[in-house]
């Protein structure tokens, strides 16, 4: 094997490492990358890198750009259902621009599954978030909205490496340094478990990583689970337990029955498709104080009609268009539906035609919406110990546990959000989140009895807090995310898809929507929101907000000479 071969291989094997998690140290950069691929035989030199210049985001820019920057008529009203991110990102483009937004949030808190609560508890009163979020580097809309809201610079802070611990494998912490492909390279030089052969054991599946293809992506993939997809690609199994199946894990879904074309798309996203996807941050404090109470703000300055405890419980359709509400006399110009999957079914099956031209745009839509399902139920139980966990590394404040189900991830708060910091320093206590993804077994069961069935598994990885003693409990258990199993995205709407059939004032926001570019989770719903506002603005004649997305395709195996 001639040395140019030889690194287009490695470069391939090592996309695979890429795919456990989001892992870029700015601490030692190019320097290591190059260090490291000296350690493999050969100068960095010896290799050519993709310029940086190759990811630069793509802009969706407006239709016409010299359009007006806000309405200059008469007041165009917008009702916004549902106050997560994809409601929020919708009413705060329309609000800027000069729409009277109503938004209807049926729940008592806005955020959606980044609400942040308020808890009286024994040891004090805590905010506590639906769970730990990651804002990742190419979450480029949601830090657009985070940068005008003034709280990017002020609240997050980098946290660029992945710390797992396995029981059948040596602990890893993963990170990415250098210009793609040396940041592969490096991974798979500092792994604690793979080496030369097991990378040369995953060649032949890799290319499907390396080469993503979006525009094709869920045609080919979205038929078969991921561990299906693994099996035909001949993965290595040591690159499956220590790289792969813990991706997957994450995903909130059950990993052997989660789509290939799902875990595909977050390989390229999240990990290969541009070197510095691994970049990530944490806000300081609560996800209330850091993200959602200064959005909320803005709207209501702006003349946003914020309404909690306001479930919507249908649609009127009349005329190819949807009027209001199915309870309530208030017309609006325009709707957006911005629910999770069983809050959008539920509305969607009750809404109601008057003519022939909405009753076949309701039908479409109503046959779309019950395609789509929920993953396995889910709990987030975060836990008050009497004693202090041991003195880790920084890169250890979260750790992902993909052999100790049912905990997926602990994150120790103490070294995350300042007020646990002085609540830990005060009393010498610690506070640790477990995440239990694909938990059925706990449904219906308290915090106490949730910590009884993981007590064992958890001081597998805190053997410090054999002896302490739980102080506090609290527990979110939900079953509302979006279910990534196979045929799932063949069936997922675009957020036009309402205008498509018929309904031509609604638009459709979430997660749980399609789009034509690559994006997750809350990056999609931030990115769906303000597609919608963007349909209504292009109605209208006014000036779309511009939309930054990931590149489409995945940068090969080498760059081109």
């Amino acid at each position: 094997m001639d040395r140019r071969t030889f690194f287009k291989s490695m470069a391939t094997v090592a996309g695979a490492s890429a795919v456990a998690g989001p892992i870029l140290g700015p601490s030692k950069a190019l320097a290591t990358a190059n260090a490291s691929n000296s350690r493999l035989g050969a100068s960095a030199s010896d290799l050519q890198t993709v310029p940086d210049a190759f990811f630069t985001p793509d802009l969706i820019q407006p239709s016409d750009r010299t359009a007006a920057d806000k309405l200059s008529f008469g007041q165009r009203t917008v009702l916004v259902v549902g106050g997560g991110l994809a409601g929020l990102s919708a009413a705060l483009e329309l609000a800027e621009r000069g729409y009277k937004v109503t938004l209807k949030e049926g729940g008592q808190r806005f955020g959606g599954r980044l609400h942040t609560r308020s808890e009286r508890l024994r040891t004090g009163t805590f905010n506590v978030e639906h769970g730990l979020h990651m804002w990742f580097y190419q979450y480029y809309n949601l830090q657009d909205v985070l940068q005008r809201l003034g709280t990017w610079e002020k609240y997050f802070v980098p946290f660029d490496e992945v710390h797992f611990q396995f029981r059948n494998y040596k602990p890893e912490t993963i990170r990415s340094v250098g210009p793609y492909p040396l940041n592969l390279l490096n991974i798979l030089a500092e792994s604690s478990n793979l080496n030369l052969l097991d990378a040369l054991g995953t060649v032949g599946g890799m290319t499907d990583i390396t080469f993503y293809d979006h525009a094709s992506n869920w045609q080919r993939f979205d038929h078969i689970t991921f561990p299906e997809w693994a099996k035909r690609a001949q993965i290595n199994p040591k690159f499956w337990d220590v790289i792969m199946e813990p991706a997957a894990s994450v995903t909130l879904n059950d990993p052997q029955k989660v789509s290939a074309a799902e875990m595909l798309l977050y390989m390229h996203y999240y990990f290969i498709g541009n070197p510095k996807a691994f970049h990530r941050r944490i806000p300081t404090v609560d996800h209330g104080t850091a993200v959602i109470d200064p959005w909320v703000e803005r709207l209501r300055n702006l003349g946003a009609d914020m309404q909690l405890n306001s479930p919507v419980s249908g649609l009127r359709c009349e005329g190819g268009r949807v009027i209001g509400e199915l309870i309530g006399g208030n017309h609006y110009d325009y709707v957006v539906l911005a629910t999770d999957v069983p809050g959008t079914r539920r509305i969607v099956a009750a809404s109601s035609s008057a003519d022939r031209a909405s009753e076949f745009g309701v039908s479409q839509l109503k046959s779309r919406i019950n395609g789509l399902f929920t993953a396995p139920p889910y709990s987030v139980l975060r836990v008050w110990f009497d004693k202090p966990t041991r003195a880790r590394p920084a890169n250890q404040a979260v750790i992902e546990t993909p052999q100790h189900r049912p905990i997926n991830l602990i994150a120790d708060y103490a070294m995350i959000e300042q007020s646990y910091a002085e609540w830990a320093k005060a009393s010498g206590g610690a506070v640790l989140e477990f995440h239990l993804y694909n938990g059925p077994q706990f449904v219906g069961l308290g915090a106490d009895q949730v910590w009884n069935e993981i007590r064992a598994t958890a001081l597998e990885i805190f053997p410090e807090l054999s002896g302490a003693r739980t102080i506090d409990f609290s527990l979110g258990s939900y079953d509302t995310f979006t279910s990534f199993s196979p045929g799932q995205g063949l069936v997922r709407p675009q957020s036009d898809f309402a205008r498509s059939v018929g309904l031509e004032n609604l638009g459709l926001a979430g997660d749980w929507v399609s789009t034509s570019y690559p994006t997750a989770l809350m990056e999609r719903a931030v990115s769906t929101g303000r597609e919608c506002a963007n349909a209504i603005l292009r109605d209208d004649g006014i000036k779309e907000a511009p939309i930054q997305a990931a590149k489409k395709n995945g940068p090969g195996l080498l760059p081109q000479a």
